[in-house]
């Protein structure tokens, strides 16, 4: 089983309300928010309040990208309404965001970018391995990234593992071979008749 986090960084504004429907409909469940502070990733994505309030008329589970600097003083409003709150291991202060996610009472994770080794990610963190560079939505997922989800598979059996950047239908048994646990899809979930060709996927990820 193969869950699918689905990120609409790429959707329209004025279409993401009806996709967000359209998905849960075809059984989608949770949904990737990507926020960025403009210096860590290019700008982009949502901000807290836009995105509970997407979230909350679909009634998804939401999870969180923090792409910032600070991540530390990015997470507060986030854990408000995500389970999962997710920041970069290239941030200044990576660890006190952690620290303050669990102090808030929501799950902490780490991303690791593309040059970042598997050996930078604790054992006892759920770990989001980038197959993009941050902020480039759209761009082709670097397969890569596979070996660094054996590695981080290899080191902790029970570590959550997730997938984000360039994911798409054709890489899910590739995915689930090399042990990932959920993968974000947006593009190719979104835009381009997603609830048909993840259909079977996501009615397994109920």
């Amino acid at each position: 089983m193969l869950e699918i986090a689905g990120s609409l960084w790429s959707v329209p504004p004025a279409q993401q309300r009806a996709s967000v429907e359209r998905l849960a409909a075809a059984g989608l469940r949770r949904l990737h928010w990507d926020m960025t502070d403009g210096r860590f990733a290019r700008a982009g994505g949502f901000t807290a309040a836009r995105a509970a309030e997407i979230a909350g008329s679909g009634g998804l589970v939401s999870e969180a990208h923090i792409m910032a600097t600070d991540s530390a003083g990015e997470v507060d409003p986030w854990t408000d309404f995500c389970d999962l709150v997710v920041v970069h291991a290239e941030s200044d202060n990576w660890a006190e965001a952690l620290d303050r996610v669990i102090r808030r009472g929501a799950t902490p994770g780490l991303a690791l970018s593309p040059g970042t080794p598997a050996s930078a990610a604790p054992a006892d963190v759920p770990v989001l391995c980038m197959s993009i560079t941050p902020g480039q939505a759209g761009s082709t997922l670097d397969e890569a990234v596979f070996d660094k989800i054996c590695a981080l598979r290899d080191a902790s059996p029970e570590r959550r593992i997730g997938l984000d950047g360039g994911f798409q239908r054709q890489y899910v048994a590739r995915a689930i071979e090399a042990g990932l646990d959920w993968a974000v899809v947006g593009t190719d979930l979104f835009l381009y008749d997603g609830e048909s060709r993840w259909a079977d996927v996501l009615g397994d990820s109920r």
